[in-house]
């Protein structure tokens, strides 16, 4: 009977031992839990499925991927896996306890994996009626082979009555409304500010680094701004001229055109 009694007491000295050293290492794991989220910085949204952070699989919970945080590392390997289970995202990246939330967008308008980084759009960059606010990027080779940057004079086109057609067409004035700066591959830090008549499509002249018109088979380079954007990115691709006529579809250009249509990020 003592013995019994002995060891029942034994047995329940162990639990209790055991169970104060499961909830010790629950409370180690507690502080340890962090979660990870990504948001987009455009109207599109993030295809983003599955997460591991330094090669173990983060848990989903809703938009939010949960793991436990290495404390000793600055920064930790976050590999991203889209609904495919492509690799969208490879990066170091550093965590804390709690929700990291970090913005994503794709790295270029040619290479849609995603990079962590500041906003291209901006954080404070509020609409301004009547004005388009626009980073351009230009990836065409025929005007500049060697990627060397550009810029663009823009011109707004405006109706004028044409008696030989009997009816309006649009002409553009002898000066530019702007000359812009630099224009490459690369993310620009400012917008271009354009004040644009939206009935009707600007145009806007090419030119070289120094200003001086572009030639293309000895033909001046113009682009049309063929896009919808308040606030954006858009880009000139590797694309063949494929604007024969101007914006009233009756006058000729007057040299090779492009349409500048294709957008990258918006608001």
């Amino acid at each position: 009977m003592i013995k019994n009694i002995f060891l029942y007491f034994v047995a329940l000295w162990i639990g209790c031992m055991l169970s104060s050293c499961q909830k010790g290492e629950v409370v180690q794991v507690q502080d340890e839990i962090a979660r990870i989220a990504f948001r987009s910085y455009s109207t599109a949204s993030v295809d983003i499925k599955r997460v591991t952070v330094d090669g173990k699989v983060a848990n989903p919970s809703n938009t939010n991927f949960i793991f436990i945080r290495n404390k000793d590392a600055d920064s930790s390997l976050v590999v991203a896996y889209n609904n495919n289970g492509q690799v969208v995202l490879e990066q170091r990246l550093p965590l804390k306890s709690g929700l990291n939330t970090f913005g994503v967008h794709s790295k270029s308008p040619i290479d849609p994996s995603l990079v962590v980084g500041p906003n291209p759009l901006g954080d404070d960059v509020k609409p301004i009626p009547g004005v388009i606010q626009v980073k351009i990027l230009n990836y065409n080779k025929t005007i500049s082979p060697k990627g060397e940057p550009i810029r663009l004079a823009v011109y707004q086109g405006k109706p004028v009555y044409d008696e030989n057609w009997g009816m309006d067409l649009v002409k553009y004035d002898e000066t530019p409304i702007l000359t812009t700066g630099l224009i490459s591959d690369k993310i620009p830090e400012e917008f271009i500010k354009i004040p644009i008549d939206p009935l009707f499509v600007a145009k806007a002249q090419v030119l070289d680094s120094d200003s001086k018109p572009i030639l293309v088979d000895g033909q001046n380079v113009y682009l049309f701004f063929n896009f919808l954007v308040d606030v954006g990115i858009v880009y000139l691709p590797q694309k063949e001229s494929d604007t024969y006529l101007d914006v009233d579809a009756v006058s000729e250009i007057g040299g090779i055109g492009y349409s500048l249509e294709n957008i990258w990020l918006k608001r």
